[in-house]
């Protein structure tokens, strides 16, 4: 009986040391964002066909609300696999974003090592990639540059990405057989491969409080009818961190074929932030879009507020004022949302954002 009991410690012993060293191998994190707030916004368009303003309940202000799943496994050798499943969601409703995707923010996995980092799935483009790190609203939804120009913050379905970082220089392309799968014929269509085709290549420089990014896209149409329609956009932008201040600025380029009208856009923006306590921010930030031979040049400003309660929890407070030029129709929310054309709009955003 002895004899019995000492073999089956050993066994339970080598399967605990065995479970052990497979954790140590590999790991998966549960983590997400929760950002809720009040925004009040003028100059919106009423029931009655007039103006009026507009008081409501807005998720993902300053980030996205979220929830996700990331994991990896150490390979050996250096090497890694990885894997990221994050669902997007607004956090007043419950309900589902990204056109009701389980996982419409990112859903991917790769290898990464030496080599650098290769992910298979859905992804943010490389515009997301670097134009975040040159505007100090960052990964604002709206009061942001994503107002001029949401595709800014667009994601890709089907699309393989290739990341590697050497010394100062960060290199990156990505290649989308077909951004947009909930379009009927919109991606991977068999004998139209231009469909849905997206594809970019970006390089950033660091050193020490510099930073410099570069990148190119160009997506076409997503059917077969458009497939020939072009969007190609460029950004190039900077940042540099002093002791308490940090600043920004950035330029993106983009020349837009439709049929046989093509249109270019200029879009600048500069911003500032200071960082008066560990937990107290102020960010200030223009943004001008010029539309070559429009004269529809709308401009936003941006002024938000932050303080950290912890590490994980923070108040803001946003405001911003869209200026309209000749029939322009920018609203503080983005191009054409909640705004009426040739007016300028106020719009303030207050609000908590927790993270887990």
């Amino acid at each position: 009986m002895k004899h019995h009991l000492c073999r089956l410690s050993v066994a339970l012993g080598t399967l605990a040391a065995l479970t052990s060293a497979a954790h140590a191998q590999s790991n998966v994190t549960l983590y997400g964002i929760v950002d809720l707030g009040l925004e009040f916004l003028t100059n919106v368009p009423g029931a009655d066909g007039g103006k009026t303003t507009l008081l409501r309940q807005t998720s993902g202000n300053m980030a996205g609300s979220r929830w996700g799943l990331r994991g990896s496994e150490d390979l050996g050798g250096g090497y890694k696999a990885i894997f990221v499943l994050e669902n997007g969601f607004s956090a007043n409703t419950g309900v589902s974003g990204q056109s009701g995707r389980e996982f419409g923010r990112k859903a991917f996995v790769g290898l990464s090592g030496g080599f650098g980092t290769v992910m298979l799935g859905r992804q943010q483009n490389l515009l997301y990639d670097i134009s975040i790190r040159y505007d100090p609203m960052f990964y604002a939804a709206a009061y942001s540059a994503y107002a001029h120009d949401p595709y800014l913050a667009a994601r890709t379905d089907n699309t393989i990405k290739y990341t590697g970082k050497f010394g100062g220089l960060t290199f990156s392309t990505m290649y989308s057989s077909g951004y947009d799968s909930t379009i009927a014929n919109g991606a991977q269509v068999p004998g139209h491969t231009k469909v849905g085709r997206d594809m970019g290549a970006g390089v950033m420089y660091q050193n020490g409080p510099l930073d410099v990014g570069l990148v190119y896209d160009q997506r076409q149409g997503s059917s077969i009818d458009s497939a020939d329609d072009t969007a190609r956009r460029v950004i190039v932008g900077i940042a540099y961190k002093l002791p308490n201040t940090d600043l920004y600025a950035a330029y993106r380029y983009l020349q837009q074929t439709v049929g046989t009208t093509q249109t270019h856009t200029h879009l600048y923006w500069a911003g500032v932030t200071q960082h008066f306590s560990p937990a107290f921010t102020l960010s200030g930030a223009v943004y001008h879009t010029d539309v070559v031979g429009s004269g529809q040049d709308p401009t936003s400003f941006v002024l938000a507020l932050g303080y950290y309660l912890s590490k994980r929890t923070d108040l803001y407070w946003n405001l911003s004022y869209a200026l309209n030029r000749n029939g322009s129709n920018l609203g503080v929310d983005g191009m054409g949302v909640n705004v009426i054309a040739g007016q300028n709009q106020f719009g303030t955003v207050a609000g908590v954002r927790h993270r887990f």
